[in-house]
């Protein structure tokens, strides 16, 4: 029950819908919601059974079905595995088998774009070090190496993924990664990183058709090169929109879904960089847009009339996850990208707080810890000796990455989670 699930929960209770948060943290922000009643869970990733059956036994005595939003790829694909024995107390809607693997497994969702003639980054998928040989002769540094699968990759690394700028490197990093057991994907990094990253975001029903769509716009994000969005705007980008709704209907995607394209200044195209087969992060600026694609998806489901707010959304309304963007904003001023004043101004015209709300304000407190991880924060920047994220606007990148080498990967973490 992070910024997900609480905007989730926020757009169902001010429509008076009773709401039960679930989440394996007892202390996760979202349980301190007015809105929520908390159910403590076992990992949806260590005891998948255990969740299964305190999930029916919530069910049992309902005097009707409940309606699960799946907030994280590993509930997305959990609800698909137990889709049959969920379904007899619970309402949910999945894709078809076909393409649900695709919605988690970047490779899957690599081919599907190819096929559907989406652009999309030089990318090779090396399944052991025979396979480098060909990924050296075509790749670009600095490259990205990352996951297929990102829920469990963030079990054995705390990060999304590596960044190389030699080949020397590259192979270092990918015996670290085959060692691992991961599958992974190297991509040639779009240009230039942390920059012109907008998403859409539809609600497809049962029989393809789509809500009125969302398009967004990242301005920063944490960490700032590569990360979740920390400072995000509402945004009209009828390329993104269109390439977007070309991917979700071409694979036949139903459900809440959104994909995130960046724009390549070397050759100036418009470049998938993934999909997300649930809600995101940022729900809570749909809502506040007057494009609440949560609630879109509970009223045809439930078969409660809905009148959209008539006319388009506005441009420029802002979502700002407060504790996120003062770690991006540090980085960015060491670097000179940003200034105190510009980021002060920038935080002001914000519209809606991923965890803030005046008539519901204990979840930032608990986001904060009361002020713990304020402090945890602001130590571990003064502490930090290189930024890793850096690497990519640095004048020399392979300098940064021995530097980092030298210092070791824990001087350049916040860990904020």
């Amino acid at each position: 029950m992070g910024a997900n699930g609480l905007a989730v929960a926020r757009t169902l209770g001010r429509e008076g819908v009773p709401v039960v948060g679930i989440d394996s943290r007892p202390d996760a922000p979202g349980f301190a919601s007015k809105f929520v009643r908390k159910l403590v869970v076992k990992d949806i990733k260590d005891d998948p059974e255990a969740l299964l059956q305190a999930l029916l036994r919530a069910g049992e005595g309902q005097d009707e079905k409940g309606l699960i939003f799946p907030a994280s790829d590993a509930a997305v694909l959990f609800l698909s595995k137990n889709e049959k024995a969920l379904s007899e107390q619970f309402i949910f809607l999945t894709p078809p088998e076909k393409v649900r693997e695709a919605m988690i497994n970047k490779r899957l969702q690599h081919d599907e774009a190819i096929r559907l003639g989406i652009p999309v980054p030089v990318t090779h998928f090396p399944v052991g070090p025979a396979d480098l040989e060909e990924v050296e002769s075509t790749v670009s540094y600095p490259a990205f190496i990352k996951p297929l699968y990102s829920h469990r990759w963030c079990t054995t690394f705390a990060n999304k993924g590596f960044i190389v700028t030699t080949t020397a490197e590259l192979r270092e990093r990918m015996a670290t990664v085959f060692a691992s057991g991961h599958e992974v994907m190297v991509q040639s990094i779009i240009w230039p990183p942390g920059k012109d990253l907008y998403s859409v975001g539809a609600f497809f029903d049962e029989n393809g058709k789509e809500s009125p769509t969302f398009c967004w716009h990242k301005l920063r994000q944490y960490p700032p090169s590569f990360g979740v969005g920390s400072l995000v705007e509402s945004a009209h980008q009828p390329e993104v929109t269109e390439l977007g709704l070309r991917y979700m209907k071409g694979i036949g995607y139903r459900g809440i879904g959104y994909v995130e394209f960046k724009k390549d200044q070397k050759d100036g195209e418009w470049k998938m960089v993934e999909m997300n087969a649930r809600t995101g992060q940022t729900n809570a600026l749909q809502a506040k847009a007057g494009r609440p694609l949560v609630l879109y998806q509970y009223c045809h489901l439930t078969g409660r009339p809905y009148l959209p707010r008539s006319g388009d959304y506005p441009d420029g309304v802002r979502w700002w996850d407060s504790l996120n963007d003062i770690d991006s904003f540090w980085r960015l001023r060491r670097r000179g990208e940003i200034t105190t004043f510009q980021w002060i101004r920038s935080c002001l015209q914000v519209d809606v707080n991923a965890y803030f709300d005046l008539n519901d304000p204990v979840p930032l407190f608990v986001r904060y810890g009361y002020g713990s991880k304020l402090a945890k924060l602001t130590n571990d920047l003064l502490k930090m000796k290189v930024d890793e994220d850096q690497v990519l606007s640095s004048d020399d990148p392979v300098a940064t990455v021995r530097k980092i080498n030298a210092h070791g990967p824990d001087s350049t973490r916040t860990n904020l989670r």
